[in-house]
């Protein structure tokens, strides 16, 4: 097989330098730069996906979390989090309740 077909990763997974310390899923141990995209940290548009373990786009696209790691400029920005939302309030109060363990402690 001809190696200049293969496409080469972005970083050499067999380097043994620790020049750029970068994660075990990176993919950029695995593709070529143009094979991933870089956000500027973690984020709900690259989720991490338990099944293999890796972060991926919605389109399936490898995402690299971590672009200080590998030295590259992030190409996408990670959106700011989403509000939490509110509970509704209604209108009966809300009371705390104790704990059935709870024992008041008796002056002698």
């Amino acid at each position: 097989m001809d190696d200049a077909a293969t496409p080469q990763p972005y970083i050499d997974p067999d380097s043994d330098h620790d020049d750029r310390p970068v994660c075990g899923i990176c993919p950029s141990l695995r593709f070529p730069r143009d094979a991933f995209v870089i956000y500027d940290r973690p984020s709900w548009e690259c989720p991490f996906d338990p099944a293999d373990g890796r972060r991926y786009t919605a389109d399936r696209t490898p995402a690299c979390v971590h672009p200080h790691k590998i030295g590259l400029e992030p190409d996408r920005q990670a959106p700011p989090p989403k509000p939490l939302e509110a509970e509704p309030i209604t209108g009966r109060s809300v009371t705390l309740r104790r704990s059935r363990w709870w024992r008041p402690s008796r002056a002698r």
